[in-house]
């Protein structure tokens, strides 16, 4: 379990191809104060387990289905990914919950700098449609965020410069993917009441 509150950008130090799909291993610094074998790390929304580690990186074995719904297939050497390690109990709760279970991936539509904010727009993915709605929390690239506004096309979030700044999102254009997890809350709610 994630906030969605993002505590550094990690970089892609070597990428390899195995049996099981892609072995990534990642330079990072805050994270690693503390990191272990066998925890969870959130890479850019993607809950990822530790199967190893040195003083300044940390892999991660990303499987087929992983690869097929995010935007990991299209990481590369060099590749700044936000990352967040997992919640403790005695953390403070700042975003959301977010389990790093990525839904889907949605692409950039526009991007509206201002002084105060950057308004960034995604396509709204048919199947999660229902489960995003204005003022409803979302979880776009491991960063818990707010949905500004939503009409039948796309959906759109108010950006603060300071998130902008503390995620890999300051080097985002039109057209990129980002991996998109919706609140698991409207999830549970529609399971309980497709049973009654």
């Amino acid at each position: 379990m994630f906030t969605g509150l993002v505590e550094e950008v990690g970089t892609i130090e070597q990428i390899t191809s195995n049996l099981d799909g892609l072995r990534i291993s990642v330079n990072a610094e805050k994270v690693m104060e503390g990191l272990k074998v066998d925890d969870s790390v959130s890479c850019s929304g993607i809950c990822l387990t530790v199967i190893d580690m040195n003083i300044s990186s940390f892999t991660v074995q990303l499987v087929e289905e992983t690869l097929n719904r995010t935007t990991a297939k299209n990481w590369k050497n060099d590749s700044a990914i936000n990352l967040e390690r997992a919640l403790l109990p005695s953390s403070r709760m700042g975003g959301h919950f977010v389990q790093g279970h990525i839904d889907c991936t949605s692409k950039i539509t526009d991007i509206k700098m201002t002084d105060e904010s950057a308004i960034f727009s995604f396509t709204l993915p048919g199947t999660y449609q229902k489960y995003i709605v204005e003022k409803g929390s979302i979880c776009l690239d491991g960063i818990s965020l707010t949905v500004a506004s939503i009409n039948n096309k796309e959906f759109s979030i108010a950006v603060i410069p300071h998130t902008i700044e503390a995620t890999n999102w300051k080097n985002s254009k039109v057209g990129d993917l980002a991996n998109l997890e919706v609140d698991i809350i409207s999830k549970y709610v529609e399971n309980l009441m497709d049973k009654k």
